[in-house]
């Protein structure tokens, strides 16, 4: 990723996030600087206390402060978009927050991602579970995640594991229609032109070590 872009979202998170009084001590860490930390933590898998501070990066702990204050922050814009959700399960190498049994992996502990994304692919909500939660249960807490960000949301599409009739007629409720692929109808229902954006977005997800092979066990961190 490009200096120009790092420094275009820095510039949007440090607008929409609490300003920031200097005080007494050493100067704030650049945003960017944080930014730029986050390539070797995500994609290469450095581990936090290998990362330390350089002209060029900003030091573990001071991204692990980042990410807790970033978790907070509400940084997309409000726009009027399709909706699309699905799901990943990971390896939780030693256990921690948010981990169970997964049913898809011989009852390996893990976690779960739910992502969902605009019409486009781009992530708008995250919610972090234990890798045994069923899609059901976090529909509508993912929903009204995004909902926040994205406040007008046309088209809601999911497959078949949030199939249930309760997820259907709040979101109806909220202005959006739902798609959800009914269970026990047979495949080719057509959905799938709408939702390979999410599945691009989760492959992108899974080529970062540090999100594909889960290693931290505090859940904020993982969030």
């Amino acid at each position: 990723m490009g200096g120009g872009i790092l420094r275009l979202i820095a510039t949007a998170i440090d607008r929409r996030g609490p300003p920031r009084s200097p005080g007494r001590g050493r100067p704030p860490t650049d945003t960017v600087l944080a930014l730029t930390t986050s390539r070797p933590f995500l994609r290469e898998g450095t581990p936090r206390r290998g990362l330390t501070a350089t002209e060029a990066q900003a030091s573990g702990s001071t991204l692990r402060r980042c990410l807790g204050r970033w978790c907070q922050t509400g940084l997309l814009a409000r726009g009027h978009s399709d909706l699309i959700l699905d799901s990943c399960s990971v390896l939780a190498e030693r256990g921690g927050d948010l981990t169970r049994p997964n049913p898809t992996d011989r009852a390996k502990r893990g976690t779960k991602h739910h992502v969902a994304v605009d019409g486009d692919g781009v992530p708008v909500a995250c919610v972090a579970t234990a890798a045994n939660v069923n899609d059901t249960l976090v529909f509508a807490l993912l929903f009204l995640v995004a909902f926040a960000a994205v406040a007008r949301v046309r088209t809601v599409f999911a497959d078949k594991g949030c199939d249930a009739e309760r997820h259907r007629n709040p979101r109806r409720s909220f202005g959006a229609k739902p798609c959800i692929h009914k269970r026990g109808r047979p495949r080719g229902s057509g959905l799938g032109k709408r939702r390979w954006p999410v599945e691009r977005s989760l492959a992108w997800v899974l080529e970062k070590k540090r999100l594909a092979l889960r290693h931290d066990r505090l859940g904020f961190t993982v969030q």
